[in-house]
């Protein structure tokens, strides 16, 4: 016991000292220290990272690309496996091209590793965009996002297919077999998640002085977690220590995947919903609770004493208070707009996950605790309850990841809404029907066993049949989403965040004195333009010709009639609300990252009943407030667009 209490101290010890020097700096040393974190990032392995892309979004994008993958082998797989709890019979039909089947324990495995990685992939891009949209739009170096990306895909690999390649060359025992899996995915990884660690401690420290986001911190405390659960795993088997073994598949398994869940859900629906999130106070209690309990999934006996075991029952208990918490401000955050939530399948999904997910917390609780004290009668119904969890919830975050953080990293449109929200209903039933029914058949298989009743393999395989018909929706639900990715990656509509190169200016007059092109497209000039220099351009009458004279412009001012517009309405809506313009920054900051987007804006407008302008005057608007030319909108930069605009009070009148 003491074992655990001294993995925890130490845990706790170094993730405290780095989250408040996260939040303070290092002061001097933060310069030396970014410089040699991008040289670890960018050079070294030396050549092999510089095979990457650094496009912004590339790294993102790989990891949930890669992590796809996995979750259709994983979906393939557990319907191959609730088919076989039917049948066992049914895959012997391979045995003729070398297929040698045995009781389904080797099918559970690779259900098992894959749906983990395919979530933890898929999930951790999702939040990448999260940590990338808090900085400076882009992770410190997207290339070596996607390489640790493939080596964490390549490792999950070679952990399944080596020790079985080993196998057929030595006679290896099951110790050995289970302590090299354990090398490759519980040690090896661990090391890939610290390079993925450093990226996304570079790049949230280019927030210049916000306030750190939830999502970031729930990223980085999954990624704490996997680092040091993934260790304790391994060393604990080195040193034959059951109990900090235990710990570490708590902290990889439970405490990461619902680290990751909250950190995907906090970063989208508040942007769907357009609105802030519904309560800071339970943002806080559903992330500092979470990781001093214990989840009610993926338990398994903890082999301790009494004290133990009544303490981790009480951590079981006060673990459903941080998933409450969670669950219901994303839900309130989403029901202040459940319009827009709907109007957005990947908004959705999130939003049904946590409805979903209190109701799987309590069926875990008290199936794990059962599991926990050693008891063993529910077993087979925490299994269960933990894989329709999975692919319930987390099926669903894995829906909203590949239809709202996917295209922001792609800088696409998805390529299909009507296709994702079929998949969101495909998930959410096919999970939880699933589910019901293999609970059902494991509740009577338990019930006859108990009777004494020997004549239950036609009860136990009709309820094992109706889970794989019902699995088989989600399953082609996925596969609907990895096609959906696919055509969102190849052929999804590129999101326009650059001046338009067309223009309703017909004719533009230059008069002496230097330009550029870009002053000029930023003024609405046009490839069709017609310039005229040296002289200023009268209307002609007849049909109605808008003509502009550079005597009008002045780069310190708005040049858009619209944009100056538009800013005026809200400066006077600022003046009649007495609001000051970082308390208005602070509200249309929907996921507090510091910065504003053109989604952002363009909601701010409308729910302030000033206009509601079509996506080209958006990007007009972006444009004239956008000083440093980064696509987003700061405080500074919003004050003084209004400063601008509004009348100068040293007027001549006195």
């Amino acid at each position: 016991m003491e074992a655990v209490f001294i993995a925890l101290f130490f845990f706790f010890t170094v993730v405290g000292f780095s989250t408040f020097y996260l939040q303070k700096g290092i002061g001097t040393m933060a310069d030396p220290m970014r410089q040699f974190g991008l040289f670890l990032l960018n050079k070294a392995p030396a050549g092999i990272v510089d095979l990457f892309n650094d496009e912004k979004g590339s790294g993102a994008k790989t990891w949930m690309n890669l992590g796809m993958i996995w979750l259709t082998l994983a979906a393939i797989g557990t319907f191959l496996s609730l088919w076989h709890d039917y049948d066992p019979a049914a895959l012997d039909s391979l045995a003729s091209i070398g297929w040698a089947y045995d009781d389904g324990s080797a099918l559970a495995t690779f259900v098992n590793a894959t749906l983990i990685t395919g979530l933890f992939s898929i999930l951790l891009g999702g939040g990448l965009v999260a940590v990338a949209r808090s900085g400076a739009g882009k992770m410190a170096s997207e290339s070596n996002a996607s390489l640790t990306a493939l080596l964490f895909s390549v490792l999950t690999a070679a952990a399944l297919l080596l020790p079985t390649i080993l196998g057929l060359l030595a006679d290896l025992s099951a110790e050995n077999e289970t302590l090299l899996q354990d090398l490759f995915m519980h040690s090896l990884r661990a090391f890939i998640i610290i390079a993925v660690m450093i990226n996304v401690l570079l790049t949230v420290a280019q927030r210049k002085g916000e306030t750190i986001q939830a999502s970031n911190w729930f990223v980085f405390m999954a990624l704490a977690s996997f680092i040091f659960g993934s260790q304790f795993r391994f060393f604990g088997e080195l040193a034959d220590s059951t109990q900090v073994v235990w710990l570490g598949e708590r902290m990889t398994q439970s405490w990461v995947m619902i680290s990751l869940f909250f950190a995907v859900a906090y970063h989208l629906v508040p942007r769907a919903a357009s609105r802030p999130i519904w309560s800071d106070s339970m943002t806080k209690a559903s992330m500092l609770l979470l990781f001093f309990t214990l989840p009610p999934f993926m338990m398994s006996s903890a082999d301790a004493g009494t004290l133990l075991e009544n303490l981790g029952a009480i951590l079981m208990t006060l673990a459903l208070l941080p998933i409450f918490a969670g669950s219901v401000n994303i839900i309130m955050t989403a029901a202040g707009n459940a319009t827009g939530i709907v109007a957005r399948p990947g908004a959705m999904a999130a939003t049904l996950a946590m409805i979903a997910f209190p109701i799987f917390a309590i069926g875990g609780y008290f199936t794990s605790l059962d599991v926990f004290i050693g008891l063993g009668t529910l077993n087979d119904m925490a299994t269960t309850v933990d894989i329709g969890f999975l692919w319930t919830v987390g099926g669903l975050m894995a829906v909203a990841c590949i239809s709202e953080s996917y295209p922001l990293a792609a800088n696409r449109q998805l390529a299909s809404s009507s296709s994702a929200s079929l998949t969101t209903l495909f998930v959410a039933f096919g999970g939880i029907t699933s589910t019901v029914a293999k609970i059902m058949g494991d509740f009577t298989e338990k019930a006859l066993l108990e009777s004494g009743s020997e004549d239950i393999v036609m009860t136990d395989g009709g309820f094992s049949l109706t889970a794989a018909v019902l699995f088989y929706v989600a399953s082609i639900g996925i596969i609907l989403l990895f096609m959906n990715l696919i055509r969102t990656s190849v052929g999804g509509m590129k999101t326009d965040t650059t001046a338009s190169i067309t223009s309703d200016i017909a004719r533009y007059s230059l008069q002496t004195g230097e330009s550029s092109i870009r002053k000029l497209l930023q003024r609405g000039v046009g490839v069709d333009t017609v310039l005229v220099v040296g002289a200023d351009v009268e209307d002609e009458g007849g049909v109605e010709i808008i003509e502009v004279s550079s005597t009008l412009h002045n780069d310190e001012i708005s040049e858009f009639p619209v944009v100056k517009t538009e800013l005026e309405m809200l400066s006077d809506y600022l003046e009649k609300k007495s609001m000051t313009i970082f308390e208005f920054f602070r509200s249309i900051d929907l996921d507090d990252s510091g910065n504003i987007d053109g989604f952002e804006l363009q909601q701010a407008l409308i729910n302030s009943n000033i206009a509601d302008l079509p996506p080209w005057d958006v990007i007009k608007l972006m444009e004239m407030i956008d000083l440093d030319g980064d696509g987003r909108i700061n405080l500074p930069e919003l004050d003084i667009a209004i400063a601008r605009v509004r009348p100068n009070p040293f007027s001549e009148e006195e």
